[in-house]
């Protein structure tokens, strides 16, 4: 299939371009695709004019994206991002990178099978991860100070 658009949050190949990505994300994340725990927040760090405007809201998403991978979503720790986030915390938000992952969730859903789907998932969450160490001991740091530790 010749994709005649693409997403300019993200670069996904997908007819529509934002909107398209953001129903393609919608289709994906409400059927039967296994996506991984925090493949949403891994969407919110690719398209940021939308899900991360603020400093909370980009705190949020790459706090949670952390815990979903460096915690294996510990409930205790996402519990404890939310009561932070919830309340009067001073934030500075981070510079905008220039590259938010090698792979978007049209690489999910081009992948094949549902297994496929879900292996490439995967990849997908940890590719965005990957684009974000520069921001790993900031999320670090957030989430220790979450959890009142310091």
């Amino acid at each position: 299939m010749a994709w005649l658009d693409h997403c300019p949050d993200c670069g996904a190949r997908v007819d529509g371009g934002r909107q398209g990505c953001q129903d393609l994300w919608d289709t994906m994340a409400y059927s039967a695709t296994v996506l991984p725990g925090p493949a949403f927040d891994a969407y919110c760090m690719q398209h940021l004019e939308r899900y991360c405007r603020s400093a909370k809201s980009y705190a949020a998403h790459l706090t949670r994206l952390c815990a979903g991978i460096e915690h294996d979503g510990d409930p205790r720790v996402f519990r404890a991002l939310q009561r932070w986030l919830d309340g009067r915390v001073e934030l500075v938000k981070p510079p905008i990178l220039a590259h938010l992952g090698a792979l978007t969730i049209a690489d999910v859903r081009d992948a094949g099978s549902p297994e496929a789907q879900a292996l490439r998932a995967t990849e997908w969450v940890m590719s965005v991860w990957e684009a974000y160490r520069s921001q790993h001991e900031l999320a670090r740091q957030w989430i220790r100070h979450a959890l009142g530790e310091r």
